[in-house]
């Protein structure tokens, strides 16, 4: 965090630096990594003794003893009194009053961990009070560094340095400095204060400051944040100046006015707290009078608690509103926000327990889309009840299971009021090494309390049995000179649901899932608690798997499967008989193959018309931490057909190429994408990218528009970042592929 006249400086800085005709080949370094920087200490640590409470050890090659008490010491000399230490080629010692002269490549160590180097010192170990000649130190674990040309040890926390340099570069990384006219540490605030400073980069200098204080550990501290700015086609010139209040250890605040100059002024606000049993945060966003929505008043705000009572109990608050739905079509940062139809507004509270699961909450939503009619708007549930076990399912022995739920459902149109779900069962999993059968025996009830409907209380109960089946067969396989071990897992899942109509019960939140591999095997083909789904039907599928030996990982597995029904399905949404004798083919398959390769897909094969319905496919190439290749795409027909590419490559010394494409084939435009560079120094990186992401008015018939924006970030590092950016490919995990062990980096050329 930096003060007022940091976070300004910042800003002059990137200003002069691109003004005079920024050379970045001229500052190149090698290949290779940065040199690792220590983290900032923190601020939580023991007070140490005082000094002169504390014995003085000293060792050294040479001891002569003069009168008063005064002994000289010379050769390799080692002083330590408490947490102190000093190292010297010459030391003078007065015992009788605690005064050191040393002389000679000295080396002081204090308590805060800070270490100066210097020629000559005059110390009184006691209180830490005197004086060095020239130096160079480094605070604690090296986070900061420099050099000043006289240092006054004022007392065990303060420390006072004239004309110094000062930078939080790792060493042998110069690029930029804080000169600074005199600086004054205190390690029991970790607060720096400094006068008349300039900083300099690459030897230029580019502000100068009267005066600036900063941290020097992780405490944190009130004061301006780093500026943002930015520049997009809907938001016109951007500017944020964050300014952070560091209130108590346990809460805080973050006030940020947002020029846009296409809309106006926003002020927004963020209050932290975190507790020893809570944490949340309260997020109030407010534009008055905006110049291009005729003058209207615009606002959002985010409320988010999480409260651990005990081990088995926990809460949670979510709730989340904006004043019109195009809000975040015009603030929103990224495609997830801007896509947002409903905002949740939740409360609950969760107990696990070894043998008993249950949840209470309140839920209801915000439509943001006030197009969408309010017959089709999702139910307020006020409130939902869950009640079920919670037991692994052991082999080999009877498992019992119990789940229930209660729930009203609250609306202003269309049928309303209570449902009561309750789906008793027990298993017996029979299993060895090579299969398994697991019989299953249920019951599932449904009832109901209506309003506005012809039957107030109507209710259905079906019984429920599925037969799982399966075999494992084992075979030696090579690839290369690797080996393998591979399966053959053919399965078979039969189940049985007795047929009831179920056209007279209201849909308060039940639809049909996407079919996919997992699907296959449901004991409920809908999703949400209105309907049962009548069966007489069997899955047959067969999986294989590549067991890597020499380390026992999966390298490989490809599953397909399709259900083939013994029996029209009487009981669907919407209502009507399907009389389909067998489901579409799925099947999905992963791989995590040699030379950094990672692949995923997963397609529905449609056998009536013998094409592709669904489908998708990713490859992940991640041959070092610093290099990646995300290829992506996604297919239903005649809805969506999307590929996604991202990319995060160095491409020549220092720098690094970054880029994201989002596009719709089927609309044949882009939907969000973004590229452009960095270029890491190790002691700053500069990041420039410029994006586009479209943008749909449902007020105005559909009306698509491409919103482009020039986005960059400067960070000075351990200092602070101007400017923001999309995260990093590397860092998104954009396809969520399974951990799997690093990459070797190649070493440096």
């Amino acid at each position: 965090m930096l003060s007022p006249r940091r976070a300004h400086a910042a800003i002059l800085g990137l200003t002069i630096a691109v003004a005079a005709g920024w050379n970045p080949a001229a500052w190149a370094v090698e290949d290779g990594a940065c040199p690792e920087r220590p983290p900032l200490r923190s601020h939580a640590r023991p007070t140490p003794p005082a000094a002169e409470n504390q014995p003085t050890d000293i060792r050294a090659r040479e001891l002569r003893t003069l009168s008063g008490g005064v002994s000289e010491f010379s050769g390799n000399v080692e002083m330590q009194q408490g947490d102190q230490r000093l190292t010297a080629e010459q030391l003078r010692y007065d015992k009788a009053t605690g005064q050191a002269d040393a002389t000679g490549d000295v080396m002081l160590r204090d308590a805060s961990g800070a270490s100066f180097q210097t020629q000559a010192t005059h110390l009184d170990l006691g209180s830490r009070r005197g004086y060095a000649g020239p130096s160079y130190f480094r605070l604690e674990n090296g986070a900061a560094r420099g050099d000043a040309e006289r240092v006054d040890f004022e007392g065990p926390d303060r420390t006072r340095l004239t004309r110094v340099r000062y930078t939080t570069c790792a060493p042998g990384q110069d690029d930029w400095f804080l000169k600074i006219r005199d600086l004054r540490l205190d390690t029991a605030t970790d607060i720096g204060t400094a006068y008349h400073t300039t900083l300099d980069f690459q030897d230029v200098p580019l502000f100068y400051l009267p005066y600036l204080d900063f941290p020097i550990s992780d405490r944190r501290k009130s004061g301006f944040l780093i500026p943002r700015l930015g520049n997009a086609r809907n938001r016109g010139l951007e500017v944020a100046a964050p300014y952070y209040f560091n209130l108590a250890p346990d809460y805080d605040d973050t006030l940020t006015p947002r020029l846009m100059t296409e809309h106006g002024l926003q002020l927004q606000n963020q209050f932290r707290y975190l507790t020893r049993r809570s944490e949340g945060k309260l997020e109030l966003e407010l534009l008055p009078h905006d110049r291009k929505e005729n003058g209207d008043d615009r606002a959002a705000g985010l409320y988010q608690h999480r409260h651990v009572f005990n081990t088995l109990w926990t809460g949670n608050v979510d709730l989340r509103a904006v004043s019109d739905k195009k809000y975040f079509d015009d603030f929103g940062d990224n495609l997830g926000l801007t896509s947002q139809t409903h905002l949740p507004q939740n409360a609950g509270v969760d107990y696990l327990g070894p043998t008993w699961n249950f949840s209470a909450r309140a839920a209801d939503y915000q439509t943001i889309d006030r197009t969408i009619a309010p017959a089709d708007r999702p139910y307020a549930r006020l409130p939902q009840i869950n009640l079920s076990t919670g037991l692994p399912a052991s082999p080999n022995r009877v498992n019992y299971y119990f789940e229930s739920e209660a729930v009203n459902f609250d609306r202003s149109v269309g049928v309303t009021g209570e449902r009561l779900n309750l789906g008793p069962a027990l298993s017996l999993p029979l299993e060895n090494s090579y299969g398994f059968v697991t019989p299953r025996l249920g019951v599932r009830h449904i009832a109901y309390r209506l309003s506005s409907a012809p039957d107030a209380t109507p209710s259905v109960t079906r019984g429920v049995f599925s037969l799982d089946s399966g075999l494992i067969f084992e075979r030696g396989s090579r690839w290369g000179e690797r080996l393998f071990t591979q399966t053959l897992e053919p399965r078979l899942y039969y189940l049985y649901i007795p047929a009831k109509n179920q056209d007279g019960l209201p849909n308060f939140d039940t639809g049909v899932p996407d079919l996919s591999f997992a699907n296959l095997f449901r004991d409920n083909r809908f999703a949400g608690g209105d309907r049962i789904g009548d069966a007489n039907q069997v899955t047959a599928a067969i999986t294989t798997r590549f067991i890597d030996e020499q380390d026992g990982a999966e390298r490989g597995r490809a599953s397909l499967g399709r259900i083939y029904y013994l029996a029209d399905r009487e009981v669907n949404l919407p209502a009507g008989p399907d009389g389909a004798a067998a489901s579409d083919i799925v099947g999905e398959a992963s791989a995590t193959l040699l030379g950094n390769w990672h692949a995923r897909s997963a397609a529905q094969w449609n056998r009536i018309d013998d094409r592709l319905q669904k489908y998708n496919y990713y490859l992940q190439y991640n041959p070092a931490r610093n290099r990646i290749v995300n290829l992506g795409k996604r297919f239903s027909r005649g809805e969506l057909e999307q590929t996604d590419v991202s990319t995060e490559w160095p491409i020549a010394g220092r720098w690094t190429f970054r880029a994201r494409s989002l596009y719709s084939l089927r609309d044949h435009r882009n939907v969000d994408s973004y590229a452009g560079v960095e270029y890491n120094a190790c002691c700053w990186a500069l990041r420039v990218l410029g994006g586009r992401r479209l943008t749909v008015d449902t007020a105005r018939d559909n009306a698509a528009t491409q919103n482009t924006s020039i986005m960059f970030e400067l960070e000075l590092t351990g200092l602070s970042r101007l400017g923001r950016v999309p995260d990093s490919p590397l860092g998104q995990s954009m396809f969520s592929f399974p951990s799997r062990p690093a990459a070797t980096e190649p070493a440096a050329p």
